[in-house]
């Protein structure tokens, strides 16, 4: 499979920095917004395979995000990142279709895990095997 493309969409230009020069340095190929609506359009463009998404972003929510992303482009691993661990918010995330929900601060080794994994599961799906018959690490992402 080619290089993943990620997209990080998180408000704060720190964070978004941080993230985007470490999944870039593990050979990612990554784009940063800070709000939803650039999201949005940078998803028509760029087409992610995977989609770090701060649960509360200007412009339009984390979960409005999701959605379009998914009519985007269906098959995307989105993964939501809260400075909150809501229950809710986490069951939320999953019924609507995130693989994961990551609660900031997270370490970033087992963030590039995870990612690892979804990217061979993505591989997998590519060559038409069933993406879910192996063990992804999907779990893992609840922290």
């Amino acid at each position: 499979m080619e290089r993943c493309k990620v997209m990080v969409v998180d408000d704060q230009l720190w964070v978004r920095t941080m993230l985007l020069e470490a999944l870039n340095s593990s050979g990612y190929l990554t784009f940063g917004v800070g709000n939803g609506m650039d999201a949005l359009e940078m998803v028509h463009q760029e087409k992610p395979d995977i989609a770090l998404i701060d649960m509360t972003i200007p412009g339009i929510d984390g979960f409005t995000l999701l959605a379009h992303l998914k009519k985007e482009k269906p098959d995307v691993a989105a993964i939501f990142m809260s400075g909150f661990s809501d229950e809710e918010y986490m069951n939320r995330a999953r019924r609507e279709g995130a693989c994961g929900f990551l609660v900031k601060p997270f370490d970033m080794e087992e963030l590039k895990s995870v990612l690892e994994k979804i990217s061979t599961t993505l591989d997998l799906a590519s060559r038409g095997e069933d993406k879910w018959e192996t063990d992804s690490g999907m779990g893992k992402m609840i922290l």
